[in-house]
C-alpha cells in the first residue's frame, strides 16, 4: 500500500510538472515598452539614422529566436522610418543563466535519514523503497537578450559594409517565422 501511494505521488508530481511546462510559451514578437511588459523588443533613436534595438526573451525563448526577432525589429523599424536597408554597427547577445537547487519533495513523501557508515556519513533515503534518494536537484533556466546599434541607409549598402541588410528581404525571409502575440 505504501509503495503504491508513493508511486502515485511521484506520477502526480511528474504529470503536474509536464503540464506546467506545457503552459510556458516562448516570448512572442511584441513591444516591451508597454507597461507591465518585461519581454519583447525595444528601440531607441540615438542619431537621425541610428537606433539601438534590443529583444529580450523569457526562459523558453531560444537564442536563435531572440536574435531573429532582433533582426526582424531592425528591418521593420528601417522600413517604418523610410529607409531601404540597415547596417549592424555593433551587436551583442547575452545569456542570463539561473541555477537553482530545488529540494526533492513529492506530495505525501518525506525524506528519512540513515547512517551509511564511515566515509559515507548520513544521507537521505526513500523510506518506502529503502534506497538512497537525492535530497535536492539542480535546475537551470536561460534567458537570452540581444541588442544592436543599426545605421539605416537609402539606396545601396555603404562600401565596405560587412553586416548590411535589405530591410524588405529580411521581413520577407523571417516574416512567416515570427510569432505575433494572441489577441
Amino acid at each position: 500500500m505504501l509503495r503504491t501511494r508513493h508511486t502515485f505521488a511521484v506520477a502526480a508530481a511528474f504529470g503536474m510538472s509536464v503540464a506546467l511546462g506545457a503552459c510556458a510559451t516562448s516570448t512572442p514578437y511584441q513591444s516591451a515598452e508597454a507597461p507591465g511588459q518585461q519581454f519583447g523588443y525595444q528601440s531607441e533613436q540615438i542619431a537621425a539614422d541610428r537606433f539601438r534595438v534590443s529583444f529580450s526573451g523569457n526562459e523558453v525563448t531560444s537564442r536563435e529566436t531572440v536574435e531573429e526577432y532582433l533582426l526582424y525589429r531592425a528591418a521593420e523599424l528601417t522600413r517604418q522610418k523610410g529607409y531601404e536597408g540597415f547596417e549592424v554597427v555593433r551587436e551583442a547577445t547575452e545569456a542570463d543563466i539561473d541555477i537553482d537547487t530545488v529540494p526533492t519533495v513529492y506530495p505525501g513523501w518525506a525524506p528519512a535519514w540513515d547512517y551509511y557508515g564511515a566515509g559515507y556519513g548520513w544521507n537521505t533515503y526513500d523510506p518506502y523503497l529503502g534506497a538512497p534518494f537525492p535530497a535536492e536537484r539542480i535546475t537551470t533556466s536561460d534567458r537570452y537578450s540581444a541588442s544592436a546599434v543599426i545605421e539605416m541607409y537609402r539606396g545601396r549598402a555603404p562600401a565596405g559594409s560587412e553586416e548590411s541588410f535589405d530591410a524588405s528581404a529580411v521581413l520577407a525571409r523571417l516574416g512567416n517565422d515570427v510569432e505575433m502575440p494572441e489577441g
